[in-house]
């Protein structure tokens, strides 16, 4: 990949991928499709289906990295014809190890998911 951001970007879909299997999650990337692109990783959790867009850059947008989300996980449950899964923004941080990354998320699925666990 001559992309230098491409690169950055793969290797922490990597390392993310590989965090999320260590602790047991199935996790796939997802191959990049221009508009029709359906996030970076779809990963499966007590049977529910999850898609991730990942950012690892030096300025963040909000707003943008979350459209994104949104759309790419509409794309992926229309190709499959199912439901529109969840989707979170993963968000690299800088000098800090994936562990430590950020999740973006709204404040309806903090409230459901934080409801589901009590």
């Amino acid at each position: 990949m001559a992309n230098p951001n491409g690169r950055k970007g793969a290797a922490f879909e990597i390392a993310v991928r590989d965090y999320l299997r260590k602790a047991g999650v199935f996790v796939e990337r997802l191959v990049k499709n221009g508009k029709n692109d359906e996030g970076d990783l779809v990963c499966i959790i007590a049977g529910k289906t999850y898609i991730l867009e990942l950012k690892n850059r030096k300025k963040l947008d909000l707003p943008q990295f979350w459209r994104e989300a949104q759309v790419e996980a509409s794309n992926y449950g229309k190709a499959r014809n199912v439901e529109t899964p969840i989707s979170y923004v993963i968000i690299k941080r800088r000098n800090a190890p994936i562990e430590q990354a950020w999740v973006v998320e709204t404040m309806d699925q903090w409230l459901r998911r934080a409801n589901e666990l009590s």
